[in-house]
């Protein structure tokens, strides 16, 4: 077996679906480096060799081992984690493939793949073993954030050693009184020389054990909210003496083999990272960038459920027949597929922008140059930034159907721990929680729809949202769930500050307070499924050119215009008892 080369959906979008030409470029620069490929084709054929070598090892080594990594768990031993001992063979072998940090560039110990390359790796390690792909992605996912913002010196002690998977990172933001709302972060830095002394703790903090994290905190005295905080780099380890205290691993039942630790930080040696003040928004990109990395992770899960429910509907019997030639069955299979496949178009189509945005800047990033806002890059920062809680939150709650669905399939077997998709169902159920919740991510895209109407007030009458559709029947289905969107915002906006506090707020450019937001807030999440479907809808259409996946493409918006409209229905119902259950 290999992962990446028995995906035939996979195959198609590395081969057709991805417009390589419109970022391989200009990560490359024109080509112009001694040690990368000299045309498109070449880098082409670089990227497919690594992902079969990945495939491979993947379904070869990786997966065979994820059934014990998830029964051993994390261990805690006179103060030490302990890790699965399969999980860190899984990490020992992705070093001697030298695929630690495929996207960082060369000069820095990576390959300069682009970001949609490092999705597909994601996706394929996320499918045999996703507690093996998020220690995997600690390794890059410290370097990058150290590389955007660090100083020279800070990428040369920390960047390659993360990069060749000397050393594991962590990024630690959340606390237990704050969750969600960093602004309520407590724990402090102050200066001390040319150091900073941090004091405070942090929980769930994934791959806490790790060598060096890089730490949110609030540096700057009687500050409030998300102005004062800076982000630091702590060695776990500085001079030969521990610098934090992992207080412990949380016991969990999902995502077993990854360590998920709190950690307590007493006056610890730190270094700041970047300018000091600037951490919210230096923190928000490695936010965007984790949330994508979540719907990749939901898509491999969802892809080895799938696999699995095919696998076993083929093989049982009942009746006389394969399970997969019962209506029901068959029936959740197809459906299985088709979400499969649209959050799968979803992601690359996102790993493109994604891709873009970044070759059109980091040349002058790496520089430390200031990047130049063309009216492309604001474009594309734009639908980014509509699509990206979009994507985390499709790629997390549809998962969580999908692998309900496998075990289904599976009937009592489904829920034996000798099959894997018990497994894949605990393991999708952390993905609406961390990186932010499904919630966080609805107010997230509710917040910039209404930004953005603002900005434009012309966009209350055309829509605050329009689709890329085909001219015909499936292009008209793709319309109608956009206009079902927009007609549902507008009614919630004119229903939470009235057709006078909406002429003000228009008028003014300003947000309207969120007191009177009350009932947009509370549709806040059935409108985010229905943009969500929409745009995932809108990705699968623009792949589908061939017959079978125009079949695909057809159920899978069969079955979302019902619930686009659906949901328009109840937000537009008026329906206020949960505003006045609060209220009373």
């Amino acid at each position: 077996m290999n992962f990446f080369r028995d995906n035939a959906d996979l195959q198609f979008h590395f081969d057709e679906g991805v417009r390589w030409e419109r970022f391989v470029p200009l990560w490359e620069e024109g080509f112009r480096f001694e040690d990368g490929p000299k045309r498109l084709a070449e880098a082409r054929e670089l990227y497919d060799a690594s992902l079969t070598e990945l495939g491979e090892f993947a379904a070869r080594e990786v997966a065979p081992r994820a059934r014990d990594i998830d029964a051993e768990g994390v261990a805690f031993v006179e103060g030490r984690v302990t890790q699965p001992k399969g999980l860190l063979a899984n990490i020992d072998g992705l070093k001697r493939l030298g695929v630690m940090a495929p996207n960082l560039p060369r000069e820095h110990a990576g390959f300069n793949f682009p970001f949609t390359v490092g999705a597909a790796m994601m996706e394929v390690l996320a499918r045999a073993c996703t507690n093996t792909f998020l220690l995997w992605v600690f390794y890059q996912s410290p370097a990058v954030t150290i590389l955007r913002f660090g100083s020279a010196e800070q990428v040369e002690r920390w960047v390659k050693r993360l990069a060749a998977g000397e050393i594991s990172g962590a990024v630690a933001m959340t606390e237990a009184d704050a969750g969600s709302d960093l602004g309520q972060i407590r724990t402090s830095a102050r200066p001390e020389g040319d150091r900073w002394r941090l004091s405070g703790r942090k929980q769930f903090i994934t791959n806490g054990c790790g060598d060096v994290c890089i730490v949110l905190a609030r540096s700057e005295a009687r500050t409030q909210g998300l102005t004062g905080l800076s982000l630091f780099v702590v060695p776990r380890v500085d001079g030969g003496v521990p610098n934090y205290r992992v207080a412990k691993p949380e016991n969990k039942f999902t995502i077993r083999g990854s360590a998920t630790c709190e950690l307590a930080f007493d006056e610890a040696s730190a270094e700041l990272l970047g300018p000091r003040g600037a951490g919210f928004a230096e923190i928000l990109t490695f936010m965007n960038d984790a949330r994508i990395a979540v719907a990749i992770q939901g898509l491999g899960i969802s892809e080895a459920a799938l696999q699995a429910a095919r696998a076993y509907a083929a093989e049982r019997r009942q009746m006389g027949r394969p399970l997969a030639r019962h209506e029901l069955v068959a029936d959740m299979l197809l459906d299985m597929e088709a979400e499969v496949h649209a959050l799968r178009a979803f992601v690359y189509r996102c790993t493109e922008l994604q891709d873009r945005v970044i070759g059109l800047t980091r040349p002058a990033l790496l520089r430390r140059e200031p990047v130049v806002e063309t009216k492309e890059l604001r474009a594309l920062r734009r639908a980014l930034r509509d699509r990206t809680p979009l994507l985390k939150w499709f790629g997390s709650e549809r998962p969580l159907w999908i692998t309900r669905a496998a075990v289904q399939v599976h009937g009592g077997y489904g829920v034996v721990q000798e099959y894997d998709v018990e497994r894949h169902y605990r393991n999708a159920l952390i993905l609406p929680i961390y990186e932010g919740t499904s919630q966080i991510q609805a107010l997230m895209s509710l917040k910039d729809q209404v930004k953005w109407c603002l900005e434009r007030p012309g966009r209350l009458v055309t829509g605050p949202i329009s689709v890329e559709a085909p001219k015909d029947s499936r292009g008209d289905a793709l319309s109608e769930m956009a206009h079902e969107y927009n007609r549902a915002f507008r009614y919630v906006l004119r229903a939470s500050v009235g057709a006078s506090g909406l002429l003000r707020a228009l008028a003014s450019r300003a947000e309207p307070p969120r007191a009177r937001l009350s009932y947009a807030l509370l549709s806040a999440e059935r409108l985010c499924a229905m943009l969500a479907y929409t745009r995932a809808a809108e990705a699968l259409l623009a792949t589908a050119a061939t017959g079978p996946r125009l079949r695909i493409a057809d159920r899978f918006l069969h079955r979302s215009l019902p619930l686009v409209r659906m949901h328009g229905e109840i937000v537009r119902s008026g329906d206020r008892a949960t505003l006045e259950a609060i209220a009373g």
